[in-house]
């Protein structure tokens, strides 16, 4: 699936805004399922830990108690496809559970007070609720209905990041469109209470700070990032690069999005410049970039290591064949502390509770061109103990 989005700077493809680049794998460290308890254990302890099992894989999330990893998998684009869930035991690896949910699943957000995941079903505008504990599949939001464009023809808005907001029992949801959307639910009803527009485009990553209850959007188009009301449903803040005066030629695409919430700094991965953009929530100024190389795309923040930690896949227009990689970025001087490469191209970050331990899921490249290509190679999730 190649949808491209063109917002006048650069073609940016929707594959990766929505994680949707399809691929191969490379193996770091591989446990073997018939290992003798005593070599199973030294695996599961290791520092890097990779397993390379799954079709189609996307988000992921950590529980709660942190004994289980979630990730998001899909068999191929077709349209009757499910989705399905896969959990893992949190420090081998190992597949415990597969929940299938009825429609395609890339997003994932998980309420760890209610113990209710939620899946963010991109391709079809729709949101699917699972009992985390059990795995039983609880129903589907629709958030989307089928648009027309000037031709006639119908689509589906799309979903993409998927943020929950356990102090209010709700959750958010972006929508990656010409005028991006934001749509609120009440995880309580599992109704829909408020769809947003956006004065931008492109409305991709999100974050919410609790303490302020306010909800922040990266988009492209003037005002790369939005502050949001969740209660009365409006944007009552604006941030904004500067670098863009009209929407059609937008300079940047802030597609992913991390909230440090004791200092008040927003954190933004650009895929236009490859760089992690840092703003400062009070004043809503721009105030570091860090490049971090092609293909940026995911970004978490480490509260407790002052941490901001950002993938980038590896591939451009210009560079088609690269391969990506994990960097950790010290959060009080900004520099690079640690560069991890992730063949072939790192996807999603989820930090444990403690923020001791960061999952990532990496995809394998999905063409025959890319020299990392083999046929039938599956994609991986990798534990990175932090400590």
């Amino acid at each position: 699936m190649s949808l491209s989005i063109k917002s006048g700077f650069h073609l940016v493809s929707l594959a990766a805004a929505a994680f949707m680049l399809g691929g191969c794998h490379t193996a770091a460290v591989q446990p073997r399922a018939a290992a003798a308890p005593q070599a199973y254990a030294s695996v599961a302890a290791s520092p890097v830990l990779r397993q390379d099992a799954f079709k189609g894989i996307y988000e992921v999330a950590v529980s709660a108690d942190a004994a289980s990893v979630f990730v998001a998998t899909i068999n191929d684009f077709d349209k009757q496809n499910g989705g399905f869930i896969q959990r893992l035991d949190a420090r081998s690896l190992q597949r415990l559970q597969t929940i299938q949910v009825p429609h395609r699943s890339f997003a994932l957000g998980l309420n760890r007070v209610t113990s209710t995941l939620y899946v963010g079903n991109t391709l079809d505008g729709s949101l699917s609720i699972v009992d985390a504990a059990s795995g039983m599949s609880k129903g589907v939001i629709q958030l989307a209905v089928p648009v027309k464009n000037d031709k006639g023809e119908e689509s589906m808005p799309h979903t993409r990041k998927v943020i929950v907001d356990e102090q209010h029992n709700r959750v958010f949801v972006t929508s990656p469109g010409q005028p991006g959307l934001i749509w609120i639910v009440d995880g309580a009803t599992n109704t829909l209470t408020h769809t947003i527009k956006s004065d931008g485009i492109w409305t991709a990553g999100a974050a919410y700070d609790a303490q302020a209850n306010r909800l922040y959007v990266s988009q492209g188009g003037v005002n790369e990032i939005l502050a949001i009301d969740p209660d009365a449903g409006q944007v009552v803040g604006r941030f904004s690069t500067g670098d863009t005066t009209d929407a059609r030629d937008s300079r940047h695409f802030f597609i992913n999005l991390a909230i440090d919430v004791k200092g008040q700094r927003l954190f933004s991965t650009d895929a236009n410049t490859n760089q992690v953009y840092v703003f400062d929530i009070a004043s809503g100024k721009q105030i570091k970039t860090v490049p971090i190389g092609a293909g940026a795309l995911d970004v978490v923040y480490n509260a407790q290591r002052n941490e901001i930690i950002a993938t980038h896949r590896g591939v451009s227009r210009e560079q088609p064949n690269g391969s990506g990689g994990l960097s950790v970025i010290d959060g009080a001087t900004y520099q690079v502390k640690r560069s991890i490469d992730l063949p072939v191209h790192p996807n999603s970050l989820a930090l444990s509770p403690d923020g001791d331990t960061l999952y990532v899921t990496v995809k394998a490249p999905h063409g025959d061109t890319h020299p990392a290509w083999r046929k039938d190679a599956l994609d991986s999730v990798v534990r990175i103990d932090l400590r």
